[in-house]
């Protein structure tokens, strides 16, 4: 790139953002398009992007698919200071989670509470009514198709269906390929029997999903929590060295929008994990299950599309897009595939036919496409309304995660602070989230919080943040 044209971008990049910030764009507006600023100031369609790529990286703006460029609701000048990469102990450890959750479980049942829990996102956001629509329409054409025991993989035209699908990610895979799952737990679950033994360790991002510690606790087998950058994800080169080290049997990982932090690794980052994990012969369980809920205009790959050798297990399900209740994952298990058959059959002798029934009947009735873009966008702007909220009623030293697709919001709190002492508090007051030890085997994370943002922003909402924002002040 020449001077010339380097200096051009960053000139009008600086001019836009100097317009923001004195609030000639507002919080939420739509910016011109690529197209209106390629003719207004004379520069090619590339330059225009390059603009707006700029702007995107130092989080002044962000790109809504099919719609065009608008300013952040938490642009830079107004936004808290991003979690650090996290610091873990690098020492294999056992799981110990089943107590925390039985606690917050034990009361994250209460019909008045004020959820901020949301391990998928609200009905009123999914399709509901389409649902129904296929309900009926697969009761009224039902044979006797789902009285007998199903195939051991699955229903072939679901997965014929997640096949087709499997081109959004990077990855042509055949139909043959996949095993349909009682939904994404079972399916890390046998994968973590597939490819290690009890005692083994594994290595996780550090935080990192309870459910995922919970599997790994219950089949008798260690983590290994590795430093996480709350943007990037994980740090390659102190996974490479636990390869290295032999430390690791197999990695777990969420690559794309990682609960809790919502981080999402690079694209060449992804690659370069697949070259180590065939280098070092490590497999790697990859938990893709938010991948699809990214709220930019392209979908990361993911790992599994730079997987050459069959290392990479992948899993994902259709939980956090269309119906939890439906419980139908998958798995596409390269190298592992025939062991993972065993393993299903041994577990539960198959999935339920009827959901896979119903889910194929829906994608073959409905845009897919068309709901997941409208679900994005819900996501992205409850996500925006929750980080604002939290900016106005936390404490001004909070530090948080500015997710860029998923369902969580990471919240660092002053260190004096005790998210327990805090839940036992808020539910006093009926509101309920989730505190930040569970997603650690190391006892750390006492001063953090995951908030989610599955839930359509309501006064109801605004009042729990509200609130925790007071409770919060009085261990300060």
């Amino acid at each position: 790139m020449g001077k010339n044209i380097a200096y051009k971008y960053l000139q009008l990049a600086e001019k836009l953002q100097q317009m923001i910030s004195d609030g000639a764009y507002s919080e939420g507006n739509k910016l011109p398009s690529v197209r209106t600023l390629h003719l207004e100031h004379n520069i090619s369609i590339s330059t225009a992007l390059q603009v707006y790529a700029y702007l995107e990286k130092q989080g002044w703006i962000e790109a809504r698919e099919k719609s065009g460029y608008y300013v952040r609701y938490s642009h830079r000048r107004n936004q808290r200071a991003l979690p650090p990469i996290s610091k873990p102990i690098l020492k294999p450890a056992q799981v110990q989670v089943n107590e925390q959750l039985a606690r917050l479980n034990h009361y994250n049942v209460g019909i008045k509470s004020i959820s901020l829990i949301g391990a998928a996102p609200n009905p009123k956001i999914l399709p509901v009514a389409r649902l129904k629509k296929a309900l009926a329409a697969t009761a009224r054409e039902l044979t006797d198709e789902y009285i007998p025991y199903g195939h051991i993989q699955g229903y072939e035209p679901l997965r014929k269906q997640i096949a087709r699908l499997s081109l959004n990610w990077g990855r042509a895979i055949a139909p043959g390929d996949i095993i349909i799952t009682n939904g994404m737990l079972e399916a890390a679950t046998l994968c973590l029997r597939a490819v290690a033994k009890p005692g083994d360790t594994i290595a996780i991002e550090s935080p990192t999903f309870f459910g995922l510690l919970l599997a790994i606790e219950n089949l008798g087998m260690k983590a290994l929590e590795i430093p996480t950058d709350p943007v990037t994800g994980i740090q390659l080169d102190k996974l490479e060295h636990a390869f290295k080290q032999k430390k690791v049997q197999a990695c777990l990982l969420v690559p794309n929008y990682g609960n809790p932090l919502g981080c999402c690794i690079p694209d060449p980052q992804k690659e370069q994990l697949a070259k180590l994990l065939q280098q070092y012969q490590v497999p790697l369980i990859e938990d893709d299950v938010y991948g699809d809920l990214h709220f930019g205009i392209d979908r990361p790959k993911t790992v599994k599309s730079y997987d050459q050798e069959g290392w990479v297990l992948y899993c994902s399900s259709f939980s956090k897009s269309v119906a939890a209740g439906l419980r139908i994952g998958w798995i596409i298990g390269g190298r592992y595939h025939e062991k993972i058959s065993q393993l299903k059959f041994m577990a539960s002798g198959g999935t339920s036919t009827l959901p896979q029934l119903l889910l194929n009947k829906y994608l073959n009735q409905n845009r897919f496409d068309l709901h997941l873009k409208a679900l994005r966008q819900a996501l992205s702007m409850q996500t925006r309304q929750m980080s604002k909220a939290i900016q106005d009623y936390f404490p001004a030293s909070t530090q948080l995660t500015q997710p860029q697709g998923g369902l969580a919001i990471w919240v660092v709190l002053p260190p004096k602070v005790d998210t327990w002492q805090l839940f036992d508090a808020a539910r006093q007051e009926e509101i309920i989230f989730t505190p930040g030890p569970l997603f650690s085997s190391q006892h750390v994370y006492g001063n953090c919080l995951r908030l989610s943002n599955a839930n359509p922003w309501t006064e109801e909402q605004d009042y729990a943040i509200k609130t925790l924002g007071r409770l919060i002040k009085t261990q300060l």
